[in-house]
């Protein structure tokens, strides 16, 4: 019985290679790669809005989240023609806000007559943003259904988008209803024939997958004109609309938020060629992404070290970096770790290099703060894709964009993210990363292989190394990554053995078996934690950047793909 399933499983494995397209394995058919003149023009761009000389600061504090969402509303319609409205929601605002005064703007937190901005004074303010002067009504800020749909509206029509518990508000300064969503108990007939009635109206580059209680990007959708929708992973009806929406995009196209389920829903936006920026608590995008501060890199110039044959060589990532939230709203571990004075050790952290785009800010920030530190790709490389589910075209495309995103952030290594499940789908992987290497600017890079977390399983990669154009692509090694998955049940008992087993790895910096790949799980693992486990590594570990176990790798490993011997 155990042959024939072994038997089945292999057919299942041809199939599946035949249908995920055998001509990625006939040599010659990788196209060459985009001058880097050219690279630039394949980034997904932004209509180009140009920054209020006055910024209107509005106290979120002060308003209720059916409010707010007006108002981001709002921010929107008025952005479409200066980007003027900006919601102090903390976090990281205070640093973007002296960022903007940096650039010239005035900041007004108060009226003419010294009262905070609520709706009841911006709309006076900026009536001539709202066409007809109307207004959709939807039920409240809790309903996503309902608050999805009417944005879409709003960016449809103009109208400003309104909540029940505020139409008496807008009905006192003068503003019509022009159309109710408030008395329907909507599902997705309603919004599919909306979209297909409008679709056309909405960019065909890029879509926001948003929940109710998540309060980022609408205001970015209304302004640059993105469909808004979201889909639960267990709606097969939704899904089917979903799938319907996904097709319609251009390939490589951006989907902007996040989901229910992380696997199933980068699946499927890479199965139709396009990537996420997880990005639900991304705020004040309208505003931020027209910031045309000057940046400096991200990356850095790397030569192999020199290595010492009685060291074992490690690399520490510390992940999640594709979150741009994560990084527009404080990067807190990040400085956190810069604040401890007796770690001198070069860290890496994976960064988003959209980032340059969505939040100038942090990118100014985190170059400032770096020491020693280091900047890799989030996965996996211009956004979260899984290229395993990408025909050969979709990698094609999407490695252009990756190598685009790296030129324009100084990043030379990259992050990707997939589950591979058999020898022939790392075979397969193997081809895809090939896209990726014919770029000069693409030093290698790092894998991070499901099965959670990355290393456990057959799937998991477990350190090997796979080569392509004669770079290396290392997967993760070792994982600290805590299995409860609760960072409160960590403890420095458990640090410590997590320590003591990377201890016992072996110096030998001409083969693989000398060189780890550790990743950092932040959802598990703090700064404090993570520097526990250091201070408890051994004299016989060298901490290095991952730009420089890349380029070690290159240097001193025979270029084959190999497996550590552990």
């Amino acid at each position: 019985m155990a042959t024939i399933k072994s038997a089945i499983g292999l057919m299942l494995a041809i199939i599946m290679y035949i249908t995920n397209g055998i001509s990625s394995f006939i040599p010659g058919i990788i196209p060459e790669p985009i001058s880097e003149a050219d690279l630039e023009s394949v980034i997904n761009e932004f209509d180009d809005i140009p920054l209020a000389d006055e910024i209107i600061v509005v106290e979120s504090g002060r308003i209720s989240k059916d409010e707010r969402m007006a108002i981001q509303c709002l921010q929107g319609l008025v952005g479409r023609t200066e980007a003027t409205i900006f919601v102090n929601y903390g976090q990281d605002s205070k640093t973007e806000l002296q960022d903007l005064k940096d650039q010239g703007c005035t900041l007004s937190y108060t009226d003419e007559n010294g009262n905070y901005w609520t709706l009841k004074n911006l709309i006076p303010r900026f009536a001539s943003h709202i066409k007809d002067n109307g207004y959709v009504l939807f039920t409240d800020s809790e309903t996503h259904a309902q608050l999805n749909l009417a944005f879409n509206y709003a960016t449809v029509y103009g109208w400003l988008a309104v909540p029940v518990s505020l139409e008496e508000t807008v009905k006192s300064l003068g503003m019509e209803k022009k159309h109710d969503l408030s008395t329907t108990v909507l599902d997705f007939t309603h919004e599919r024939d909306f979209y297909e009635k409008h679709k056309d109206f909405f960019r065909k580059d890029c879509l926001v997958h948003l929940y109710s209680y998540a309060s980022g990007l609408r205001d970015l959708a209304v302004q640059q004109k993105i469909f808004i929708t979201y889909i639960e992973d267990a709606d097969y009806v939704g899904r089917a609309f979903r799938d319907m929406v996904f097709s319609d995009l251009e390939t490589g196209s951006m989907i902007l938020g996040w989901c229910q389920y992380e696997i199933k829903f980068t699946q499927c936006a890479s199965r139709f060629g396009h990537y996420v920026i997880p990005s639900d608590h991304s705020f004040n995008m309208s505003i931020l992404t027209c910031n045309k501060m000057e940046l400096g890199s991200l990356g850095q110039e790397v030569e192999a070290p020199e290595l010492d044959p009685t060291k074992h060589y490690v690399a520490i990532v510390y992940s999640d970096g594709d979150n741009a939230q994560w990084i527009s709203n404080g990067f807190s571990e990040f400085h956190t770790w810069q604040s401890y004075e007796d770690m001198d050790i070069p860290l890496t952290w994976t960064f988003a290099p959209q980032m340059y785009k969505f939040s100038p800010t942090a990118v100014k920030k985190a170059i400032a703060n770096k020491g020693d530190d280091s900047f890799i790709t989030g996965p996996s490389g211009a956004g979260y894709a899984r290229i395993s589910k990408m025909s050969p075209s979709e990698v094609s495309a999407y490695s252009d964009l990756t190598a685009a995103t790296m030129l324009k952030s100084g990043m030379t290594t990259m992050t990707l993210l997939d589950e591979i499940n058999n020898e022939l789908e790392f075979a397969s992987y193997a081809h895809k990363l090939e896209y990726f290497a014919r770029y000069d600017n693409i030093k290698g890079g790092i894998l991070q292989v499901d099965p959670d977390p990355y290393t456990n399983g057959y799937g998991g990669g477990r350190g090997r190394v796979f080569f392509a154009n004669d770079k290396p692509f290392v997967s993760v090694g070792y994982s600290l990554w805590h299995p409860s998955g609760d960072m409160s049940q960590v403890t420095e008992e458990w640090l410590k053995e997590q320590a003591d087993v990377i201890n016992t790895y072996p110096a030998d910096i001409n083969s693989i078996n000398g060189y780890t790949v550790i990743n950092v799980h932040p959802w598990t693992v703090s700064p404090a934690s993570l520097r526990y486990f250091v201070q408890n590594l051994g004299d016989n570990i060298e901490v290095i950047s991952a730009d420089e176990l890349v380029a070690a790798v290159t240097k001193n490993v025979p270029h084959k793909n190999a497996k550590p011997e552990r």
